[in-house]
């Protein structure tokens, strides 16, 4: 994974929030992903960041795959 590869996901590419989330990517866990609405989705560990790059705090979300891939990411 790149180094402090950060990510503006849109709220419908992760579960459980609203709005816009900056996360600077830590970890995928790769070997769980879930089957939700005919995709797969992965825990996803970081920085949550806020305004200018305030780091709000530490953050899992669950992320659709395809944005992990488009981000770069390889998700097998």
């Amino acid at each position: 994974m790149p180094a402090d590869l950060v990510l503006v996901l849109a709220e419908r590419d992760y579960m459980y929030g609203v709005g816009d989330l900056t996360l600077r990517i830590r970890r995928v866990e790769r070997e769980a992903p879930i089957s939700y609405d005919d995709e797969w989705w992965y825990y996803v560990h970081g920085m949550q960041l806020g305004h200018e790059g305030r780091e709000v705090g530490e953050r899992v979300v669950v992320v659709r795959g395809r944005r992990l891939v488009q981000a770069g990411l390889p998700v097998e």
